[in-house]
């Protein structure tokens, strides 16, 4: 399976877990700083075709990434609610994980205290969880408005952001990028966008138990989408998670885009450490 890649051809694997919605185009403002510090970035493949149930979905995924790994280490990166993904799965892969990156991280929303401070985003969640054919009818209204005007949406969805993220619709090439994420993720129809919604919503604290790796968090004090309560919940409950990096003034979108540097300059030590201690 060919995996999108962004950064350094010849470097450093380091799997990526988009947001959700998402793709894999996401992924394209870490590329100058993945190929500065030797970092080769694959987007995880989530254009999985068929009715996988959540298990079976996972299972997929880990056996993506353990084929693409070919028996190394395996670092991996999550982003929003890739953030999930990217534990679930490293929970299915086990001691093979070496290292978590998570930035602007979501948690499970079966812990009450997790969705405090969350925005309007929280409606959403909420239909996923009990109202499902109310939300499907709002994820097809969003994959209408990213194909007619993804400008309306983005718009739509940034509605109360906060911190820096309220600024970014003024950014032009930042626009442009958020709208194809749109475009992109609903190009296809909705069917992926639920399921990696309903993936979310679904209980899973207790998979977090059996993250072995060293998991390295990034979140906005300022971010409305998913508090940084969130970041905070998981450092408590992983088994080997550093303190959480708080980034004033930051929110959900600006801590991915103000902390590409700092992050792939991470993954290079990290990476540089394995490799003497080999």
């Amino acid at each position: 399976m060919n995996l999108t890649a962004y950064g350094c051809p010849d470097g450093q694997p380091l799997f990526y877990f988009h947001g959700v919605p998402g793709a894999a185009v996401e992924a394209e403002v870490l590329h100058q700083a993945a190929l500065a510090h030797g970092i080769k970035l694959l987007v995880v493949e989530r254009n999985l075709t068929g009715e996988l149930g959540s298990a079976a979905y996972l299972q997929q995924l880990a056996q993506q990434i353990s084929d693409r790994a070919a028996g190394q280490q395996i670092h991996l990166l999550g982003f929003s609610i890739g953030a999930c993904l990217a534990l679930r799965v490293a929970a299915l892969l086990g001691e093979r994980v070496a290292e978590i990156y998570l930035l602007s991280a979501a948690a499970p929303l079966e812990i009450p205290g997790n969705s405090i401070g969350m925005g309007a985003g929280r409606y959403t969640f909420l239909w996923a969880q009990h109202y499902p054919r109310l939300f499907r009818a709002f994820a097809w209204y969003q994959a209408l408005l990213a194909k007619v005007s993804p400008r309306l949406l983005l718009k739509l969805l940034f509605t109360g952001a906060g911190g820096k993220d309220a600024e970014l619709l003024s950014q032009t090439d930042t626009q442009a990028w958020l709208a194809d994420i749109q475009r992109a993720c609903f190009r296809h129809g909705v069917s992926r966008y639920v399921r990696d919604v309903k993936l979310y919503v679904e209980p899973w604290a207790t998979e977090l138990g059996k993250v072995t790796a060293t998991v390295s968090l990034w979140h906005g004090e300022a971010d409305n989408w998913a508090p940084i309560a969130m970041s905070t919940y998981l450092q408590e409950h992983l088994r080997k998670a550093n303190a959480v990096t708080r980034c004033a003034e930051q929110a959900h979108y600006s801590c991915l885009l103000e902390n590409a540097e700092t992050l792939m300059a991470t993954v290079q030590f990290n990476l540089s450490a394995t490799r003497v201690a080999e």
